[in-house]
């Protein structure tokens, strides 16, 4: 069967799709970030409460990365919020 591991090596769960600033990405990373800083939470210790890699993490806050539906829902539980309300905040 070919290597199972993602294109890091890190598994089979790549969280990230593509690099690709945008303007829609730009607005959910800072709907993730403000959603972030209201619970308290450094970017490091919300990546590893989220079961994350941190740099794949600060790159969804600055709106790097176009980001699979999972990943929001990751992000979303970790948060204790619903997912249709970080992307609520995103589209404001």
């Amino acid at each position: 069967m070919g290597d199972s591991r993602g294109p890091r090596g890190r598994g089979d769960r790549c969280l990230v799709v593509a690099k690709k600033t945008s303007d829609v990405n730009v607005a959910f990373g800072a709907a993730v970030r403000s959603a972030r800083i209201e619970r308290g939470y450094s970017q490091g210790g919300f990546a590893a409460h989220a079961g994350m890699d941190l740099s794949d993490y600060r790159a969804i806050e600055r709106g790097e990365f176009n980001v699979r539906y999972s990943t929001v829902v990751t992000i979303a539980d970790a948060l204790e919020v619903p997912a249709h309300e970080l992307i609520q905040r995103g589209e404001k």
